[in-house]
């Protein structure tokens, strides 16, 4: 296996925040890797090294960075692309935008172009317009253009007339699919890929990773890409980076077993502890030098026990509480109208939220889950019908954006609200500082300032707070975004806990598999199917239902072909050539039998193969086998047709 690049003695610190601690990686052609880590841990940070848009500090042995020179070119897909930035592109051309050469060719070919409509028999403006074309041929522009455009149409993002300026989350993200599938370059990095995708274009972007020869790393929080496209883990954590070949559920087997085995030998050193603590108590004074080496051998073991609790994975122990309400039908729409801009989106609605309901709302994007969350949250009027929600309902929205955060402050002071301890929604208080190291920050996060947190720190402080609170009903809009997957499995057993209702919007397989018990499915055309499978049960249906479709227009499409063959007048006799076939044809076959019988036997005297040589004698048996299986087929054939007139 040939080595892309190598990355030695890796050391980078933003002021007390160290990210990497003497690191080192190696990266080998064809790695499928999938990047993981907390938030603000060095994901993107290692995206940046690699790309050459960081730089590691100075250090002793110092910083290395092998490339191997005739394999390693890299191309990066960043988690946001700038739509804005670049007015004079549009969609069919917007990945000229991450190829800076080819843009500026772009734009004299553009000048050149428009000189040209004023004095088209300029030679020297005809000159200059080739030798930009050449130039852009050279550096492969129009096959990665055509392989671009290929994939806009795959990901059906082909409106030639929609603004860059107007395109939506799911939209840009569908544009920056095609620009890194579309590179040439033998390594990809992937940044968050799939966020705000629906499940189908996910689906799409799978099969292209899985078809790829390319070597890629995605950072990723959808654990069904994980699990599917890669073929080895890597993990930054404290500094450090792990690796791991294989899938990304065995590495969490693998993950499990050393938990298993770090808790056993936590277990082993701390029954030694007490047996040596219980000594120490006995008093030190009269045991003389010899007793020393114990001493240190104690304090030897505090560490190790210090050092092995440090790693194990934390668990949350802590349960997002319910208000206590005991009325079961909290929000109910009764033959809703919903639209807005002259636009209805659904008509004679009926949808009941009970308390206990966890339910998920599925469809792609524009059909109008989010319109229907904010009509439960009374945040859009209905145009007509009933909308009833029990008095003094407690529905908490989750904040991806991160609004009510005062970046000022740190996530002591927000989530302490100013008091050493914090009161969660049970009655039960807790320490501010062991409430957020359940939220896996450590005891200099914590008394940061929130503005020097990374996006998903953040979103973890969120989390935190909005379970300090008494909800009814929870609503969370693509919650899983931006999080991390330590973090999103924090949100994962709250949620289980969780005694209210729950609502919300998430493209996340796994994450829905695992907390959804009903879907609400978005049909389209104002139509919602409700489901009480799982997710993945759900979407393996439907590809079938659609391979089942596929069939039957296939057979639809070829049926006049057939009807028309019934209709053809009947032959009741052979044509000319069938008889000239039929007469002729054993005494080829017979030719062709002895042929092969005799080459079969040479075949098996060294003496005769050798004269010929093995190799020219075998390919002349296959020939010969195959001309003789065509002509008996043929043969055959025409038996059956004199059965028929018969």
């Amino acid at each position: 296996m040939s080595i892309l690049c190598n990355l030695q003695n890796i050391n980078l610190a933003f002021g007390q925040k160290i990210i990497f601690d003497n690191a080192k990686f190696t990266l080998n052609k064809g790695d499928k890797i999938g990047l993981i880590g907390l938030n603000g841990q060095g994901k993107s940070t290692l995206f940046n090294i690699l790309a050459d848009k960081v730089n590691p500090d100075t250090s002793q042995p110092p910083f290395i960075f092998d490339k191997n020179k005739e394999l390693f070119t890299l191309f990066y897909v960043p988690q946001e692309i700038d739509v804005h930035g670049f007015t004079d592109l549009n969609i069919n051309n917007f990945f000229l935008s991450f190829y800076p050469e080819l843009y500026q060719l772009h734009l004299k070919l553009e000048q050149v172009s428009h000189m040209l409509t004023e004095d088209y028999t300029n030679e020297k403006l005809l000159d200059q317009q080739q030798n930009l074309l050449d130039k852009y041929e050279s550096l492969d522009g129009w096959n990665i253009e055509n392989a671009y455009n290929s994939y806009l149409n795959y990901f059906e993002l082909d409106n030639n007339a929609m603004e860059l300026k107007d395109l939506s989350g799911g939209e840009q993200r569908k544009l920056a699919l095609s620009i890194g599938l579309s590179s040439k370059a033998n390594l990809i990095l992937w940044d968050e890929p799939t966020n705000h995708l629906d499940v189908e274009t996910i689906e799409k972007f799978e099969d292209e990773l899985m078809s790829s020869d390319k070597t890629f790393m995605v950072i990723s929080h959808d654990r069904y890409l994980l699990n599917h496209v890669t073929n080895r883990i890597i993990h930054i954590d404290r500094g450090l980076i792990t690796s791991f070949k294989g899938t990304y559920l065995a590495y969490l087997e693998h993950l499990e077993e050393k938990e298993k085995e770090r808790l056993k030998n936590l277990n082993t050193l701390e029954n030694k502890h007490r047996r040596e603590l219980a000594w120490m108590r006995q008093g030190i004074k009269a045991r003389g030098t010899r007793s020393k080496k114990r001493v240190e051998g104690f304090d030897n073991i505090k560490s190790e026990i210090t050092n092995l609790k440090a790693k194990s994975r934390k668990v949350a122990k802590l349960s997002l509480t319910h208000s206590g309400k005991k009325s079961k039908k909290l929000i109910e729409l009764k033959d809703a109208t919903i639209g807005y801009d002259e636009k209805i989106l659904f008509n004679e609605l009926n949808i009941t939220l009970y308390k206990k309901d966890k339910i998920a709302l599925i469809g792609p994007n524009g059909a109008g889950k989010t319109t229907l969350i904010n009509v439960l949250r009374d945040q859009l009027a209905l145009n007509s019908g009933n909308r009833k929600a029990l008095d003094d309902l407690k529905v908490i929205t989750f904040d991806q954006k991160r609004e009510s955060l005062d970046p000022d402050k740190t996530p002591f002071e927000v989530v302490g609200d100013g008091q050493d301890f914090v009161h969660l929604g049970d009655g039960s208080q807790k320490h501010v500082m062991s409430y957020l190291e359940n939220f896996l920050f450590s005891r200099d996060q914590i008394k940061r300032p929130i503005y020097t947190l990374s996006g998903g720190e953040k979103n973890r402080v969120a989390l935190a707070l909005l379970f300090t609170k008494k909800v009814d009903c929870l609503i969370l809009d693509e919650p899983t975004n931006d999080l991390d997957i330590p973090t999103i499995n924090i949100l994962e057993e709250y949620l289980a806990s969780f005694d209210g209702a729950l609502m919300f919007v998430s493209h996340d397989r796994y994450f829905v598999d695992k907390i959804a018990s009903k879907l609400l499915i978005f049909k389209g055309e104002g139509y919602i199917e409700e489901s009480h499978q799982t997710y993945s049960e759900y979407l393996d249906i439907e590809e079938t239902i659609e391979e089942v479709k596929s069939y039957e227009k296939t057979f639809k499409e070829e049926a006049p072909t057939i009807v028309n063959v019934k209709n053809e007048k009947k032959q009741t006799k052979l044509s000319y050539k069938e008889q000239r076939l039929y007469d002729t044809l054993p005494d080829e076959i017979d030719t062709l039998e002895t042929a092969v019988e005799k080459l079969e036997t040479c075949l098996g005297n060294p003496e005769c193969y050798q004269k010929q040589g093995l190799s020219v004698v075998s390919q002349e048996l296959e020939s010969q086998k195959a001309i003789l299986e065509e002509k008996v087929e043929q043969y055959l054939e025409i038996e059956m047709l004199i059965e028929e007139f018969s």
